[in-house]
C-alpha cells in the first residue's frame, strides 16, 4: 500500500513537470543549439557583413635632395702687406695761429714761475731750527738733560746752584737736589722734542727749547718753582708767578741768596 502511494506520487510529479515545460524549445535552448548566424536571426538583428579590407594607397616616392655644391672660384693669393701699409694716414695737425701760440707760451711761462715759487717756498730754510727727538732723557739738574751722548740745556732756564741750600727754620737741605728730583719725576724717561739750530746740528752739547708732549719743559720747571728764568727770557712771568705762589724752592728760604743762582 505504501509503495502504491509512492508510485502515484512520482507519476503526479512527472505529470506536473510535463505540464510546466513548454512544448517548443525556448530562446536560450535555440541559442545553444543553433549556429551563430541563426542565433543572430533569433535576436531580430540582421547578420553583420564582413567589411572588405582596404589596402593603403601606395606612398608617393620621396625625392632626396642632396646638398647643392656651391660654385667655387679660384682663390687669388694677395701679395703680403708691407709693414705699416695698413696704418691709416695721420692727419696733419694744424699749425697754431700766432696769437694762440703767444698765449700758450705766456701760460707756460706763468706755470713755470708758479712752480719755481712753490719750490722755493717748500724748500727748508737753512737758518730755521729743526726738531729732533731725544729718547729717555735724564735730568742732571733743573735745567739740563742727558740723553745718551747728548747734553741738552733747556733754553731760557737758569737752574738753582748746586751749592744753594734751602732752609725751613732750623732745617736746611740742597735746593738743587730737590729741584732735580722733581724734574726727573715729571719726565719719567719720556722722549723730548727739541728745536736744534743748524749751528748745533752736529754738536753733542745743545742749547734749545724742548717739548714733552705738548708742554714746554722750560715753562714747566720755572712755573713750578724749580728753576729761575734766564734774564730776558720768555719765562720771567712764570718765575714771578711761582714766587708769588711760593712753589718749589720759593716755598723755603735760602741760606745764601747770592748762591741761589747757578754759578754762585
Amino acid at each position: 500500500m505504501q509503495s502504491l502511494r509512492i508510485a502515484l506520487g512520482l507519476l503526479a510529479l512527472v505529470g506536473l513537470v510535463f505540464l510546466i515545460l513548454p512544448s517548443e524549445p525556448t530562446l536560450l535552448a535555440g541559442r545553444s543549439a543553433a549556429p551563430p548566424s541563426l542565433a543572430e536571426a533569433a535576436d531580430g538583428m540582421p547578420p553583420t557583413a564582413t567589411a572588405p579590407r582596404v589596402e593603403p594607397p601606395p606612398a608617393a616616392p620621396v625625392r632626396t635632395i642632396g646638398p647643392t655644391p656651391a660654385p667655387t672660384t679660384a682663390l687669388t693669393r694677395l701679395p703680403p702687406v708691407a709693414s705699416g701699409a695698413a696704418t691709416p694716414p695721420r692727419a696733419d695737425e694744424p699749425e697754431p695761429e700766432p696769437a694762440a701760440g703767444a698765449a700758450v707760451a705766456a701760460a707756460t711761462d706763468t706755470a713755470d714761475d708758479e712752480a719755481a715759487t712753490s719750490e722755493a717756498a717748500a724748500a727748508p730754510d737753512p737758518d730755521k731750527p729743526a726738531f729732533r727727538l731725544f729718547a729717555r732723557p735724564i735730568a742732571v739738574d733743573a735745567g739740563t738733560l742727558k740723553a745718551g751722548e747728548f747734553t741738552l740745556r733747556v733754553a731760557g732756564v737758569q737752574p738753582v746752584a748746586r751749592s744753594a741750600r734751602c732752609t725751613d727754620g732750623a732745617q736746611a737741605w740742597p735746593c738743587a737736589t730737590r729741584a732735580r728730583t722733581a724734574l726727573r719725576g715729571w719726565l719719567r724717561g719720556r722722549s723730548v722734542l727739541c728745536a736744534v739750530t743748524p749751528a748745533e746740528a752736529q754738536a753733542i752739547e745743545i742749547t734749545a727749547p724742548c717739548l714733552l708732549g705738548e708742554e714746554d719743559v722750560g715753562d714747566w720747571v720755572v712755573r713750578n718753582g724749580w728753576a729761575r728764568a734766564a734774564s730776558g727770557s720768555r719765562y720771567e712771568a712764570a718765575e714771578s708767578e711761582a714766587r708769588e705762589a711760593r712753589r718749589g724752592v720759593w716755598a723755603y728760604g735760602f741760606a745764601d741768596e747770592a748762591s741761589a743762582s747757578s754759578g754762585g
